[in-house]
Order: structure tokens, then C-alpha cells, then sequence
């Protein structure tokens, strides 16, 4: 039922790891920009999320950058891996919020489920911010709880189910080219078996 629940328009489920900060919210609290400073977002997920909107907002620029001229092109890829390793750095080093520690989840592009280990309300709201792996891009939306089911004791956890409610567009392409990315790199390692056998 809770898998139902999470995935009830049949997105593509991938069990991945990521950084997940979770805060529930009273209903009176959700806002259509899940980036407001009202739910103290760390700076370190901030700074990749608005690095990753200035690197979405160029990329249309870039055919033609290549087209007229190949080496300049080739200079502000170079530029662009500097500052993606002097960001990965800084967020590493950070004294804050460890955006590398991961846990599992169950994601796609219309919910997560998670372990929490305190049990959360049936249609509360949550907001989440999820840092993806490898790209260490963030995202950040306000889900509302589908399902909550207790799957151990001693110490008691659950398994929350969530479903997105305010996850702008422009997060949404990316969690869906995070899941076809990391759904075509599983294929590659775990190929399906051949049916020459039978």
C-alpha cells in the first residue's frame, strides 16, 4: 500500500542514496517557493542549487559559443570543472550542514520514501532538500505524507512515504535526468540476462 501510495502515477522507481534534510511543516507554512528562506535551507545546498540555475540558464548558449568558436568553448568547460571542484571543496570542508553524508531512499519524480525514526502523521507536510549524487545538485520541495509504516523495533523505525506537492519545473527536469542517468549507469553494470537458455 505505501509503495502505491508514492508511486501511484507509475514514475520510475530508483533506490539511490542522497543527503536528505527533512523539516515537517504545518499546512499554514507551505509556500509555492520551496527555496524561501522560512525553511532555513543550509548555504552549502543553496550555493550548488543557484550554481546549478546559472549552469542550466547557460547551457543553451553553448552550441553556439562552439559553433564560432571551439577553443573558447573548450576554456569555459575547463573554467566550469574549476569551479564545480573549488564548490565540492568548500561544501567538504564545511563546519555546517555534511551534505556528503548519504541514506537510502526509494525516489522518483513524484515522491521518496525514507527512514525516519519517528513516526509522521498521515497527509502532514514535510519539506524536504535532497542533495543528488554524483552532481551534488540540490533540490528542495514540500511533500505531503502518504504512508507510514513501522518496519522494526528496538529502536522503533519507519518507513515514510512521501509524495511531491511543490517542486518547481526546472527540479523536476533534473531529478528526472538524475533518475534516467543513474537508471542507464545500472543497466550498463547489471545488464538483463539473456534468454538463450530457455
Amino acid at each position: 500500500m505505501l509503495q502505491d501510495d508514492i508511486n501511484r502515477r507509475d514514475f520510475f522507481r530508483l533506490e539511490d542514496r542522497v543527503h536528505l534534510i527533512k523539516h515537517p511543516i504545518e499546512k499554514h507554512l507551505i509556500s509555492e517557493d520551496p527555496y524561501n528562506e522560512k525553511f532555513g535551507i543550509p548555504k552549502e545546498a543553496l550555493l550548488f542549487s543557484q550554481l546549478r540555475a546559472l549552469e542550466s540558464d547557460a547551457q543553451s548558449l553553448m552550441p553556439l559559443i562552439i559553433d564560432t568558436n571551439n577553443a573558447v568553448a573548450t576554456y569555459l568547460k575547463t573554467i566550469d570543472q574549476k569551479i564545480d571542484c573549488i564548490t565540492r571543496y568548500l561544501v567538504s570542508d564545511s563546519k555546517g550542514e555534511n551534505i556528503a553524508q548519504k541514506e537510502n531512499v526509494s525516489l522518483s519524480e513524484g515522491g521518496i520514501s525514507f527512514i525516519h525514526h519517528t513516526p509522521l502523521d498521515l497527509d502532514s507536510y514535510i519539506h524536504l532538500t535532497m542533495v543528488l549524487f554524483p552532481s551534488y545538485s540540490s533540490i528542495s520541495t514540500i511533500g505531503q505524507v502518504k504512508g507510514c509504516a513501522t518496519l522494526d523495533s528496538l529502536p522503533t523505525i519507519y518507513r515514510v512515504g512521501v509524495e511531491f506537492t511543490v517542486l518547481l519545473e526546472n527540479d523536476r527536469k533534473q531529478l528526472s535526468r538524475h533518475i534516467r542517468r543513474k537508471q542507464s549507469l545500472e543497466l550498463r553494470e547489471h545488464p538483463p540476462k539473456s534468454n538463450e537458455n530457455r
